[in-house]
């Protein structure tokens, strides 16, 4: 039986030396012309050459691997819309540099049995954390110590964090943005419906954002929350809340899958929207074009955040330094049907 090809035998057939061969795998192309390219991918592939990516990364202390932990209490984390929007983004910048990702979703309480950071086969991690802010400080103390270049998404940090790139979009503009419509067209008595099961800075700061509108013009708002934001857990926190105070001018619901939801409970009890009852979303991603009426929502750049993180990351770890500690993508009003 045959041996494993060897980078020489590439180089060989290629008539390149074995150090072009090398930075044809490492997709240094500006060291070669295109027509020297073109014959080692013929070498590469006319020998079946696969590079040994153990050897290669004992000899340089590199895995090319990314490590991503979503710290969310839901164990269905994947079906959050921006967690995979953003793990979309990511993934796709990574291994368009040949990078892979490493995925993991877990429990804060969990964290510290986290396998990314007892094994360490990565070379940087990404986090996207929930609960409080002083539990979010303390889980990213936490991965600062395997120091490795971290990028976090949906938050901020102060800059005394080692080695850190937060990348975020501006929440608290697109709740200004929902609140400030709704306000326009009329709506005084505002429902919030968040989910409580994990608490994301991400949504704090629309809320925020919703409340400076609201205290300036004259609105009130009132919070309902809703558990890990199932459908069932919607319904049943949305009707309580009608029940018991009648039904508010405008529901803000802060995922349009949260909207949604609303939205067939409001029909069943035969009110309205937009007339009786205006219904906003956020995030605007594929599931929004679904709901009857259309929703009116604000357009999250989720997929672009992953992107922008994987490409900081690969930076980082090329050149030793982010771009910058900190990006904010902005966001958009969408007006629908429900307002």
């Amino acid at each position: 039986m045959r041996g494993k090809v060897t980078l020489q035998e590439v180089a060989h057939r290629a008539g390149v030396s074995p150090m072009t061969v090398s930075n044809f795998i490492n997709d240094k192309f500006q060291f070669m012309s295109d027509a020297t390219r073109q014959r080692v991918a013929a070498a590469v592939a006319d020998l079946n050459y696969r590079p040994d990516t153990a050897g290669r990364s004992l000899r340089s202390a590199r895995h090319k691997s990314v490590g991503m932990i979503v710290v969310d209490e839901s164990p269905l984390y994947l079906s959050d819309g921006s967690t995979t929007q953003v793990v979309s983004g990511l993934g796709n910048a990574l291994n368009a540099e040949g990078y892979t990702l490493q995925l993991e979703g877990l429990r804060a309480r969990d964290l510290e049995n986290s396998s990314l950071l007892r094994l360490v086969r990565t070379d940087g991690v990404c986090l996207m954390l929930s609960g409080k802010p002083a539990q979010r400080r303390a889980m990213l103390a936490s991965v600062e110590r395997l120091n490795q270049p971290l990028v976090v998404f949906y938050d901020r940090f102060s800059n005394d964090v080692h080695d850190l790139c937060c990348v975020r979009q501006d929440d608290r503009q697109g709740g200004i943005l929902l609140a400030e419509h709704l306000i326009q067209r009329g709506a005084r008595r505002i429902m919030i419906v968040r989910m409580v099961l994990s608490q994301w800075h991400s949504v704090d700061e629309r809320v925020r954002g919703i409340r400076s509108v609201a205290s300036k013009r004259g609105g009130q708002v009132e919070i309902v929350g809703c558990g890990g934001g199932a459908f069932s857990e919607v319904q049943a926190a949305v009707g309580e809340a009608i029940t018991k105070g009648g039904p508010p001018d405008a529901i803000m619901a802060m995922t349009d899958q949260i909207g949604i939801a609303t939205l067939k409970l409001l029909k069943t009890k035969g009110l309205k929207v937009p007339e009786e009852v205006m219904v906003t979303g956020f995030n605007a991603f594929e599931s929004w074009r679904f709901s009857d009426p259309v929703l009116t929502t604000v357009r999250s750049p989720g997929y672009e955040l992953g992107q922008v993180a994987g490409r900081e990351m690969i930076r980082r770890l090329e050149t030793g330094a982010f771009s910058k500690r900190a990006i904010k993508l902005p966001v958009e009003l969408v007006v629908g049907e429900t307002t």
